[in-house]
């Protein structure tokens, strides 16, 4: 097996484990009854402690000198805090208000929001394919919220809501890092800015307040969206998009919201409508438009 397959291989597995985890938490949330802010610090402490140990053992001197640089800590927890919390807790309130599949492919507005950024720290104005990929985008979003009817949302108008809100924190969780990760690489901020966010979501939240049970189900899946669906999702992830690069790594990734709108209708007996599938299709053709340009 070549190297650029096992890294095509690698970038599939991680959007696969990253679109369960959507599944994953909708459950517990749905089902099982968990608060999303229980769902959020649990999730964010775990893989930041799990990321962290795999950086111990194997990027030591780097966690060193990371912890010793006042400004660059300072920088993680910025991330964890407004990067990962936000984008964490905002998503998982999508996927309560409506579902995996729909919170995920929301979620992917963020390429847009991002694209729009370029475009005014650069002072420059989009080109022909980049007004093409927010035409899509913005018209898959359409046929998701009304099915193409112009007096009515089909969608809730909270989950709407929610997933722009997600697409927004989406977009800061790539934009805010990019600094660290030059300098850094991406397991050591990454893992740094969820346990800072964990950290900061139980303090804010007051997560010792909200009630909450736990069962063997809701344990085995907790520990499935800590370890598959976040640490190994993202490790794997990053390791295959450094080998295909990150145009390919783009594209290899709509296999996540393809995972969670498949698993949320098998597992979760969620119905989608063929407008909602036109609709995502609009939406995560951005990507494959942008890559062209790439």
């Amino acid at each position: 097996m070549s190297k650029y397959t096992k890294g095509v291989l690698i970038t599939l597995l991680g959007g696969v484990c990253w679109g369960l985890s959507g599944t994953c938490s909708q459950y517990l949330c749905s089902v099982q009854g968990m608060d999303t802010r229980w769902v959020t610090a649990l999730r964010l402490l775990g893989a930041g402690v799990v990321l962290l140990l795999l950086a111990a053992v194997q990027q030591r001197e780097q966690l060193q000198k990371l912890l010793r640089d006042k400004r660059a800590v300072l920088y993680c927890v910025v991330f964890g805090v407004c990067g990962l919390l936000f984008t964490q807790f905002t998503y998982i309130t999508s996927i309560t208000k409506s579902n995996s599949g729909t919170a995920t492919v929301l979620q992917y507005l963020s390429v847009v929001i991002v694209l729009f950024v370029e475009c005014i720290t650069m002072r420059r104005l989009p080109v022909r394919c980049e007004w093409l990929a927010m035409g899509s985008c913005l018209f898959g979003t359409f046929l998701v919220a009304t099915h193409g009817s112009v007096t009515s949302l089909y969608i809730s108008r909270d989950g709407l809501i929610w997933g722009f809100i997600s697409a927004v924190a989406a977009a800061a969780y790539i934009i805010i890092p990019q600094r660290l990760m030059r300098k850094w690489g991406s397991i050591l901020p990454v893992g740094m800015g969820m346990l800072s966010g964990g950290i900061a979501c139980v303090l804010l939240m007051r997560i010792w307040t909200i009630p909450v049970s736990f069962s063997a189900q809701s344990i085995v899946m907790t520990i499935f969206v800590v370890l598959i669906g976040t640490a190994l999702a993202f490790t794997a992830f990053l390791q295959g998009t450094a080998i295909v690069g990150p145009a390919r790594g783009n594209m290899l990734g709509c296999v996540e919201p393809l995972t969670a709108t498949l698993t949320t209708a098998l597992f979760m007996h969620t119905a989608f409508a063929g407008m909602d599938l036109i609709g995502f299709a609009f939406i995560l053709a951005t990507v494959f438009i942008l890559a062209k340009k790439a």
